[in-house]
């Protein structure tokens, strides 16, 4: 017997998808009623050649016919088929796709690798039902839209590898004027993509394929995802009258001198902006203008000379080279500042040096991580006497060391005097490992017996070190230098170093 009602457990069923709700079909009766009327449906298919058929054509048409004759509500309806052969699968998706229609599915997503099966777009449109269309990899090029019915029901429309012309796009887009969510990308045979006099547009994603060029006009818009082709004859990129965007992800790009600037002062609600190789001609620009910008993101952007958010919250920078990065007083106190450098060359004074002069520029660093090949050998004295700015403060460096080193012992002083990390995360050899506990240890024990020192300077010293290793089982175990001597010392680890300063 039951011990909760049918209702229920058609509420309960109702959030899990097609395959969770089989398995619960099997506790009784009951659950195997409200199974058969699961208003969620997934079905995939794989031709032999490229593994086994999840669902077999036939199991599929008959679960599809029993929700026709009984006319069970279909809410979510999702089917992707992978068979590249011939286009024998073609009426049985056209009947499947029918009866959810009839059906009154809401949220339909269609992907296949059929590129030239011919999505039935009117029939989808025409009732005024459809919430979400999801469509990759099918063919539009067939249907000419002569909708005169204003489709006011659809709120998202993803179109991936869809075949489509210019025309057609715009034909579905004027046919669907309160969409609030728009995905394209990678459709091939278009050659512009213009959004305009969408009432509603809140999200715009944009996956360009070369010498597309890409119009927005939509002062609704509120988050914006471009991904482009970077070449140096970039296709044109213009967006006017969005001056409501909050968050802006520009990638693979080649932008105008005033372009990027101009967006920032214009939006004047923006608070997130990513940029991932993003450049422009004269390869300088800067980030200014926008009292509402709070989250930034930068991934190899060359160029990149200022930062002038007065409220920013969070800076995250990844490159392989230390930017020459202007950040504004105001925009110093950071609760999240992270810089990943990546794929570094040969390190010497002078790299280490510039690293603390950028570091200098914010209060402190959520995480610093360092990733190189070798460091050649270095002077200490050049870099003591340079020691123009206090040391910066880092809360986690994580240094990741791919070969073996010749001089352990003056990389541990030149990092810790580039900053004072509360951390200090390596991942290397176990030789490595030891040579850099072995060197923070003395220096630990140096202060120690040191008595006569200004305060200034043992403020500026490691008091105390705590070593732990990462394992699978237990996060972080505490252990000695001699544990890891005892290990093959070609091993890689991951070892964590407690700095009390």
């Amino acid at each position: 017997m039951d011990v909760l009602s049918e209702c229920l457990i058609h509420k309960i069923l109702s959030y899990l998808s097609f395959e969770e709700a089989a398995k619960l079909s099997l506790v009784s009766k009951t659950w195997l009623h409200a199974w058969l009327a699961h208003p969620n449906l997934e079905f995939t298919l794989v031709s032999s050649e490229h593994g086994h058929n999840i669902h077999d054509r036939n199991i599929v048409d008959q679960i599809m016919e029993r929700y026709r004759q009984t006319k069970i509500p279909i809410e979510n309806f999702h089917l992707s088929v992978t068979i590249f052969a011939h286009p024998f699968a073609f009426p049985q998706m056209d009947k499947w796709l029918d009866i959810a229609l009839q059906n009154g599915v809401k949220y339909l997503s269609c992907e296949v690798s059929l590129p030239s099966y011919p999505f039935p777009i009117f029939k989808f449109l025409a009732p005024n039902s459809l919430r979400e269309l999801v469509l990759s990899g099918c063919n539009l090029m067939d249907h000419s839209l002569s909708i005169t019915k204003i489709c006011h029901s659809l709120r998202k429309l993803s179109l991936s590898e869809v075949g489509l012309d210019d025309s057609m796009l715009r034909d579905l887009l004027n046919c669907c004027p309160l969409i609030d969510d728009f995905i394209i990308q990678h459709c091939r045979s278009l050659t512009k993509i213009e959004l305009r006099n969408l009432q509603n547009i809140k999200s715009v994603s944009i996956s360009c394929c070369r010498n597309q060029s890409v119009k927005i006009q939509t002062p609704t818009l509120q988050h914006l995802s471009y991904f482009g082709c970077f070449r140096e004859d970039s296709p044109v990129f213009d967006i006017v009258e969005c001056r409501n965007l909050k968050s802006l992800e520009l990638t693979d790009m080649r932008v105008s001198e005033g372009f990027l600037q101009r967006l920032i002062s214009t939006s004047q609600f923006l608070e997130s902006l990513a940029l991932d190789n993003v450049s422009t001609r004269l390869e300088r620009f800067k980030i200014s203008g926008s009292p509402s910008l709070r989250f930034v993101a930068i991934e190899n952007c060359k160029g990149l000379q200022e930062i002038d958010a007065p409220n920013l919250v969070s800076l995250e920078y990844d490159g392989d080279q230390i930017p020459e990065l202007k950040i504004a007083k105001m925009s110093r106190q950071l609760k999240k500042s992270e810089i990943y450098l990546d794929n570094l060359k040969k390190l010497n004074a002078a790299w280490f040096g510039e690293l603390r002069k950028f570091l200098s520029k914010s209060s402190s660093w959520s995480l610093v991580s360092l990733s190189f090949e070798e460091c050649g050998e270095i002077n200490m004295k050049d870099l003591v006497l340079n020691s123009i700015v206090a040391t910066p403060k880092v809360h986690d460096l994580v240094v990741c060391i791919e070969s073996s080193n010749k001089y352990p012992r003056l990389l541990v002083d030149a990092l810790l005097w580039s900053c004072h990390p509360t951390r200090l995360v390596l991942k290397s050899t176990i030789q490595m490992i030891c040579c850099f506990m072995d060197r923070l240890m003395d220096m630990r024990n140096s202060r120690r017996s040191t008595c006569h020192e200004s305060k200034r300077r043992k403020s500026s010293q490691l008091k105390d070190v705590k070593v732990c290793k990462f394992e699978t089982e237990h996060p972080c175990v505490e252990l000695e230098s001699g544990e890891l001597a005892m290990r093959d010392l070609t091993e890689t680890e991951t070892v964590s170093f407690e700095l009390y300063w």
